[in-house]
């Protein structure tokens, strides 16, 4: 901290320079120290600029920010959130064209409530190449900005496929298919882009329900209470069951309820309390994970790990050489759901609490509870995360929206009949499944 002495010196100095300054190096040393300000600075500047301007402004000026250099003004309105920005724009012709700058709506466009998926950022980017190159930011935020709202509102259309005899037990969706496995025991393909609600394939093969499934392109991974595993190849154009199964995988001493595949492999967890990594294309079983002392319920992995919740109560994280590393207890009942990026983990319950943990310490960040949060009044069997929302379905009927952020319920959506027992969601669209023995597709892009 400078003495009030040398800070008067240098203020002198300064003060001394700036008027030796011409314009550009004036503008040069302002571009310099505005980045450096924050809000009190910026509110003093923009109260005493208002005083300055106006003394030689035109007779009647109301418009002090048209008075101020580009650098100025633009820095200013970054601190305006989309809304704001947007009633700046309509306040005068001056005013839209400095609010139109590209570069403030791509700055929107990169926060993470505004982000898509790399997929779907890449298509929509695509749609707003302007002629000279450029994107059109301002209307890539305007279609996200809509999006968001309809989320948050609940603003949707809603499809129903039907076609099961029995209750709903997984799905899985791409951009063309709906693959949704059934107490029937019969798996069914569904195609999401016409209005036909009736399936276009079903696959027979499982002598029980069909517990889990893993789209992944054209192929298709089960498993079943039958507690065999079985690979398919959707794009056999036979309607033969037989011919569209290519492996099937037999080892868990009880039924299949989860598992996830890459390219390489298959990790699933089972009712005997193992967890077992397969060999894709082989269907050997290249090691067994043991360590929890209930039924496996859910699992997730990426290239360095293997996450698993049972009806023990408890998450495990494991290495690929079977080591178990770490175990998260703070759950009251059976760990039913999970998923884990790379800084966090968040599982669901049948204590009807959602839980965020720290992925590298194991500590528990925030905690969920239903009902204090106008959540779910029954089990929540399903969810899913990605950088600003979880999504959650339940027992009760209900599928939620929530931030995860702040674990605020932003919306609940009603429209099944009967428990939902699993969704998946991307940008656009939620697919959920239920006892009820219906699909629904909910589309919030549409609307």
């Amino acid at each position: 901290m400078l003495s009030v002495f040398l800070f008067g010196l240098f203020l002198q100095l300064i003060t001394e320079w700036f008027h030796e300054f011409d314009d550009a190096q004036r503008n040069l040393l302002l571009k310099q120290i505005l980045p450096q300000f924050n809000v009190p600075q910026i509110h003093l500047v923009s109260t005493e600029m208002e005083h300055h301007l106006h003394a030689g402004c035109p007779p009647n000026c109301l418009d002090s920010l048209g008075w101020l250099p580009c650098t100025i003004t633009s820095y200013l309105l970054t601190f305006l959130d989309p809304v704001s920005l947007g009633r700046a724009a309509m306040t005068c012709r001056r005013w839209n064209e400095l609010a139109s700058d590209s570069s403030l709506w791509k700055r929107f466009c990169n926060q993470p409530k505004w982000r898509l998926s790399r997929v779907s950022e890449h298509k929509q980017l695509l749609s707003h190449v302007q002629s000279n190159g450029d994107i059109d930011w301002k209307s890539v935020f305007a279609e996200r900005f809509k999006l968001c709202n309809n989320w948050l509102n609940g603003k949707c259309n809603v499809r129903t496929f039907e076609g099961h005899t029995q209750g709903i037990s997984c799905l899985q969706f791409d951009d063309t298919r709906i693959v949704s496995g059934s107490s029937d025991k019969t798996i069914k393909v569904w195609n999401i882009r016409t209005n036909s609600p009736w399936g276009v394939q079903t696959l027979a093969g499982h002598s029980g329900t069909v517990r889990c499934l893993h789209l992944d392109g054209n192929r298709l991974v089960s498993g079943s209470t039958d507690r065999s595993i079985k690979v398919w190849d959707l794009s056999t154009q036979q309607s033969w069951s037989s011919i569209a199964c290519k492996v099937t995988m037999v080892g868990h001493l009880d039924t299949v309820r989860c598992l996830q595949v890459d390219d390489q492999k298959v990790v699933s967890g089972s009712y005997d309390r193992c967890l077992k990594v397969w060999d894709i294309h082989t269907g050997h079983c290249t090691r067994s994970l043991r360590g929890h002392e209930a039924a496996v319920l859910c699992v997730q992995f990426d290239q360095d790990k293997i996450v698993s919740g049972s009806c023990d109560k408890t998450i495990k994280v494991w290495s690929f050489s079977g080591e178990c590393l770490m175990t998260l207890k703070g759950h009251h009942d059976a760990v039913t759901c999970l998923q884990f990026d790379k800084t966090r983990i968040v599982s669901g319950s049948l204590d009807c609490n959602l839980k965020f943990w720290h992925i590298d310490t194991g500590e528990c960040m925030n905690t969920i509870d239903w009902k204090a949060s106008e959540g779910h009044t029954g089990v929540v069997r399903c969810l899913q995360a990605d950088s600003w929302r979880v999504v959650s379905a339940s027992d009760d009927r209900t599928i939620k929206v929530w931030s995860l952020e702040t674990g605020q319920r932003l919306v609940t959506l009603r429209n099944h009949t009967d428990g939902v027992t699993c969704l998946q969601f991307n940008d656009s669209i939620i697919v959920s499944g239920s006892y009820d023995k219906t699909v629904k597709l909910w589309d919030f892009g549409c609307c």
